[in-house]
């Protein structure tokens, strides 16, 4: 597993399991260019880092980093990712690309290739409380893929007061929700919760398969 060290950052630390069952960080040599609010990913095969900054023509390059020879490339920005679609992305199989669209729609999207459209293969689901007569659209959740599975993870819901004063109370959610995208429709199921009092908006969410 890799990710980028900080907002402003050329630097990568990539995170294995030893033989011995021991687990521990390692620096990558440092990418070329500084990213701002940076993006990464495992796509077949390479680490793509790229800056999220939607609308900056200098910031329309990605940071290609391949295993093999422990080098770093910089390409234009032709990589299957919309920055439009900022919230999160995930990758299935180390060639699917998703990501969720969380723009009042909780909508998640998908492309056949590299150069074809994104376009909607399905949503997040509402949250029910109990007690509250309506389902909420949830936000700030973490998005995350797992072997064959896409994970929705915590996030937060507005729960509005049904007198009508236009009061709502910000609820933090535990659940964690999983389907398996190559069915349509999603079937969405609960799993486990997040561990112990962990809750409520989640700012990166990642996974690692030994």
């Amino acid at each position: 597993m890799m990710v980028p060290f900080a907002y402003f950052t050329k630097f990568i630390f990539y995170y294995f399991v030893l033989i011995n069952g021991s687990c521990r960080w390692e620096e990558l040599p440092p990418m070329s260019i500084i990213q701002m609010d940076c993006i990464g990913l495992t796509y077949k095969g390479r680490f793509h880092v790229l800056s999220d900054q939607v609308g900056l023509p200098e910031q329309n390059k990605s940071e290609v980093f391949s295993p093999l020879d422990r080098t770093w490339n910089t390409v234009e920005d032709l990589w299957p990712f919309s920055r439009a679609m900022q919230f999160a992305v995930t990758v299935v199989g180390n060639d699917r690309v998703y990501t969720v669209v969380d723009w009042g729609e909780s909508s998640i999207k998908t492309r056949e290739a590299d150069e074809g459209e994104w376009y909607n293969v399905g949503s997040v689901p509402p949250v029910v409380l109990h007690g509250h007569s309506r389902p909420l659209e949830a936000f700030g959740h973490g998005f995350a893929a797992l072997g064959r599975e896409l994970y929705i993870v915590g996030g937060k819901v507005l729960k509005w007061d049904e007198s009508g004063a236009g009061r709502f109370d910000i609820v933090k959610l535990d659940m964690v929700r999983v389907c398996d995208p190559t069915i349509v429709p999603f079937k969405w199921r609960e799993t486990k919760p997040m561990c112990g009092l962990a809750r409520g908006a989640v700012l990166g969410c990642a996974s690692m398969e030994e």
